[in-house]
């Protein structure tokens, strides 16, 4: 019998705080140094497995960004520029210093927005799958367009691990279809337009200078890997790595993989 934690009572764990007069939905686990957690599209919750591997080896603090699960949303909230810059007090909020940030999906987006801006309380990086470098060109797709997706394509273009079953949306609890609806209404607020993407990130992300390192699916169908290449060739100390039998979902697909990454590129100081 496994002993993980559901997603269900992973989010039992939640916390509800205040920063900067905004309540948050916030997750701390673990020991040792900080990390901070940056969930992707899906919310924290699928996050959880991974979460629960690096908080054998770090203190991370796992928000629900402001708009996605039990945050609140901000009225002049409208940007991935916004998330940024709320993160950032977040920081000084908690008075996170040497810091490991580790952001997947949208989460790598908003990670890297954050670091082109300061990154005085950050000690290493790590995008894993990172969205927002340009996302189209003309007529041509560089991402594929999610907002056109039913829900099997979704799952078969974001993750190379078959999807165990058919979700009936009118069994689920109403904590968590407000949770989903939540989450998706956020993505179409933050990556509607331009689609998932700033069109100035890549002329700013030579001004993260700490060590970086892209993690990014071998069976990756989302973007191309040329789209995670460009991304780490623009970053003052960028590296690639990549993960067989992996997808977008690289917290879905491949979570002790990428904790044992993670972990191996920023170990604790405790551990070095």
């Amino acid at each position: 019998m496994s002993t993980e934690a559901s997603p269900a009572d992973f989010l039992n764990e939640a916390q509800i705080v205040d920063v900067q007069a905004l309540k948050l939905e916030l997750i701390v686990k673990g020991k040792v140094a900080p990390l901070l957690f940056l969930h992707g599209i899906d919310g924290v919750q699928r996050c959880a497995r991974v979460i629960e591997l690096l908080a054998r080896d770090f203190t991370v603090f796992a928000p629900s960004h402001p708009g996605f699960g039990a945050s609140e949303l901000p009225r002049s909230f409208s940007t991935i520029d916004d998330l940024a810059y709320f993160y950032l007090d977040l920081l000084d909020h908690f008075d996170l210093r040497d810091v490991t940030v580790v952001g997947f999906s949208l989460g790598g987006w908003i990670a890297a927005e954050i670091l082109v801006k300061d990154a005085s309380r950050v000690s290493k990086l790590v995008l894993g799958a990172p969205l927002g470098l340009r996302t189209a060109e003309k007529r041509a797709m560089h991402v594929t367009d999610l907002f056109m997706l039913d829900p099997k394509e979704m799952d078969a273009t974001m993750q190379a691990t078959p999807s165990s079953k058919n979700v009936n949306l009118a069994a689920l609890p109403e904590r968590t279809l407000e949770r989903i609806a939540r989450n998706a209404e956020a993505v179409c607020l933050f990556g509607w337009s331009p689609y998932l993407y700033n069109p100035k990130l890549h002329l700013r992300l030579h001004r993260i200078k700490l060590p970086t390192v892209v993690l990014w699916g071998e069976d990756v169908r989302l973007a191309p890997l040329g789209y995670a290449k460009n991304f780490a060739a623009k970053l003052a100390q960028g590296r690639l790595e990549t993960l067989p039998a992996c997808g977008h979902r690289i917290y879905v697909d491949r979570p002790d993989v990428a904790a044992a990454r993670i972990v191996n590129f920023a170990p604790p100081a405790a551990a070095v």
